[in-house]
């Protein structure tokens, strides 16, 4: 029997075999505009908010503070921000308010309002200090949402009222009475 004929086909057949197998994901790669690792998965935002996607939303944002409680319902997304009796500064208190509201306003398109409470923890319970209430039909959303970042919806009334902002006597005893300024936009001439 001679064997060596078959034997010496089927080798280089597996040898062929092998070298394209080896080939192929570099004649994909020389096609692409950037060679390089292929991604498995493809992270995309969230355009739409749902039941199923709000926690990933959420760790997504990447807040200062950490959140007790979240709701989503009816084109309503309601939100606890725990806050320390010891710990931590309205000002950031207030930039986590406003990535909430940039994303939820921005990047998701079916969210109508923003209910936000920064709630202080104590040790016998919790007590709310401030709430806000953001709606999608403000005017102010399209013009000065960049502004946002700057806000300062403590002492500034035009910001309090924008963001709808409600401080508690909890917020005054910790922090004393809230007492404002109004700005005037520059474009108004003074009179």
């Amino acid at each position: 029997m001679n064997i060596g004929k078959p034997l010496l086909t089927a080798c280089m057949t597996a040898v062929a075999v092998t070298l394209l197998f080896t080939w192929l994901p570099h004649a994909a790669w020389q096609h692409e505009a950037n060679p390089g690792d292929v991604a498995v998965f493809h992270a995309t935002p969230a355009v739409r908010l749902t039941n199923s996607n709000l926690v990933d939303v959420l760790i997504a944002i990447q807040l200062n503070e950490r959140l007790s409680k979240a709701e989503w319902s009816n084109g309503i997304l309601s939100v606890d921000m725990r806050v320390s009796t010891t710990e931590g500064r309205p000002s950031v208190w207030f930039a986590d308010v406003e990535k909430l509201v940039r994303v939820s306003f921005l990047q998701l398109e079916n969210v109508k309002r923003v209910l936000i409470r920064i709630v202080e923890e104590k040790p016998d319970g919790a007590a709310l200090l401030a709430a806000v209430d953001v709606r999608k039909t403000d005017d102010w959303l399209i013009q000065e949402m960049d502004r946002l970042s700057q806000a300062d919806p403590v002492h500034d009334e035009l910001w309090r009222k924008r963001l709808r902002v409600s401080f508690t006597s909890a917020w005054e005893e910790r922090f004393g009475p809230v007492s404002g300024f109004t700005v005037k936009p520059a474009s108004i001439s003074q009179l």
